[in-house]
């Protein structure tokens, strides 16, 4: 069952009149996240400014045919992005392909997570281009990637994501445990898909698929470990869904987290989440379920997108499947069936 307490609308700001960060989650976004404004404690200064500073822009876009996603990470002193996609109905991987790359010019995540919002990544074998101009009601993907370099283009995918017209999105700023400072993220998911992907010798229409997009920008620890499930698609009557659910991050807070459900034009609050899955081989299926009893879903993995990095310094153990949820979700005393939702899972635990 969801929160009785409504969400607060998001602050105008990332920072208070003292300096602070504006703890706690929140309906809407935020028109810009300026971590120049902190002061105080929560103010670094160089060289762990550039060291802890990270963020990133992730979309998904799913049909009943294919779930697409990518991502773009901005670590301040490297970058790196992946794209994924996988076939639905025939169960089969379409694309995977995974990349690091330069810092900016080549790769940059802006400030802003709607209007304004703007995010690239470049190599010689591929180009991301994510972007909302101010005053457009859309976001813009052009992406062209291949597995070698200076190789026709493997995977195409140009689209574009409406943001008006669907629940809001959930924005959370909270403090970052150990030697982090802050993280603001906005999740949001069950917005309105077009466009079209080329992938395996294949043409998708995403005219009516369904869309989540994850902005995630702070002072993060250098250890950082999380459990993570997303997931956009549509209820067997045609209604637009969204689910993001996170477990060992964003929680330091006991009144808050990320945990959210977008049923239509509802945004809908989640409590804590829980995870089951064998780590050793997450192919296998995984249990996601919530302590307030709203969310009680099995994943079916189809492809697993892994990274797994040591260069001493930095270390990555990533894993991110890709396939569908089924189970219940209990909303209002309803209870809803879900089948065949698209969506991923993912576990990671990151030194960097």
């Amino acid at each position: 069952m969801e929160k009785e307490i409504p969400l607060r609308p998001a602050p105008a700001s990332l920072v208070n009149a003292s300096g602070h960060p504006a703890f706690g989650t929140y309906e809407g976004g935020l028109d810009a996240v300026d971590l120049s404004g902190l002061r105080g404690p929560f103010a670094l200064r160089l060289p762990l400014r550039v060291l802890k500073h990270k963020r990133w822009q992730y979309a998904m876009v799913a049909t009943p045919e294919v779930l697409a996603v990518f991502s773009i990470a901005d670590l301040s002193y490297t970058a790196n992005a992946f794209a994924c996609a996988v076939d639905l109905e025939e169960k089969k991987l379409l694309f995977d392909g995974s990349y690091m790359g330069l810092p900016a010019p080549f790769t940059r995540v802006g400030d802003r997570p709607g209007e304004g919002a703007r995010a690239r990544f470049r190599t010689l074998n591929a180009r991301f281009s994510f972007h909302r101009a101010p005053g457009d009601e859309r976001y813009q993907i052009q992406i062209a990637a291949s597995k070698a370099p200076f190789s026709p283009a493997e995977l195409t995918w140009e689209g574009d994501i409406l943001a008006a017209g669907s629940a809001p999105a959930l924005t959370q700023i909270a403090p970052v445990p150990g030697d982090g400072v802050v993280n603001v993220t906005q999740k949001w998911a069950g917005l309105i898909a077009s466009g079209s992907l080329h992938a395996a010798g294949k043409s998708f229409a995403l005219a009516g698929g369904v869309a989540g997009l994850d902005y995630t920008h702070g002072y993060l620890a250098r250890r950082t470990v999380w459990r993570w499930a997303f997931a956009n698609g549509r209820l067997s009557n045609g209604t637009a869904l969204g689910l993001n659910l996170v477990e060992g991050f964003n929680e330091s807070r006991e009144e808050g987290n990320e945990n959210a459900l977008w049923l239509g034009r509802r945004l809908i609050p989640l409590e804590r989440a829980r995870f089951e899955f064998d780590r050793v081989d997450p192919l296998r299926e995984w249990k996601v379920t919530t302590t307030d009893g709203a969310v009680d879903l099995k994943f079916t993995p189809i492809h697993a997108h892994r990274e797994e990095r040591d260069y001493r310094i930095v270390k990555s153990h990533f894993v991110q499947p890709l396939g569908w949820f089924e189970g219940t979700l209990r909303v209002h005393g309803e209870v809803l069936h879900v089948t065949r939702l698209p969506g991923v899972t993912e576990d990671q635990d990151i030194l960097w």
